[in-house]
């Protein structure tokens, strides 16, 4: 159950592009998560130097007609769509795994334990 909450916060804040459920469920998945979140920023790092992953800068324009609908628009430097689906996907499995790594050290510390 513990790994699951984890995964739909995770879920939730990365899908949703929201701190707020990452840093709860990061909170809820200490310790492991003291490498797990940093080893997702060095993913996304090094996905970003993919040429046209994730532009520096972005730029638009448009036209609309007098009655106000979109006669064309056009958007440039926008993140690519593989790129915002693997670092989403890889968020939520950073912090997911924590917490599966949390549920096995704490079942290794009960086993090592003197009865």
């Amino acid at each position: 159950m513990y790994v699951v909450v984890i995964a739909l916060l995770a879920t939730a804040g990365f899908v949703g592009q929201s701190p707020w459920p990452i840093l709860f469920a990061a909170l809820l998945a200490l310790p492991a998560s003291v490498v797990g979140l940093p080893g997702y920023y060095i993913a996304y790092g090094v996905l970003a130097l993919v040429p046209g992953a994730n532009p520096s800068s972005s730029a638009g324009s448009g036209s609309i007609s007098p009655d106000g609908s979109v006669i064309s628009s056009i958007v440039t430097g926008e993140p690519a769509a593989w790129f915002t689906i693997t670092t989403t996907g890889l968020g939520i499995l950073a912090l997911t795994f924590a917490a599966f790594l949390n549920v096995l050290l704490l079942r290794a510390l009960r086993a090592r334990k003197p009865r």
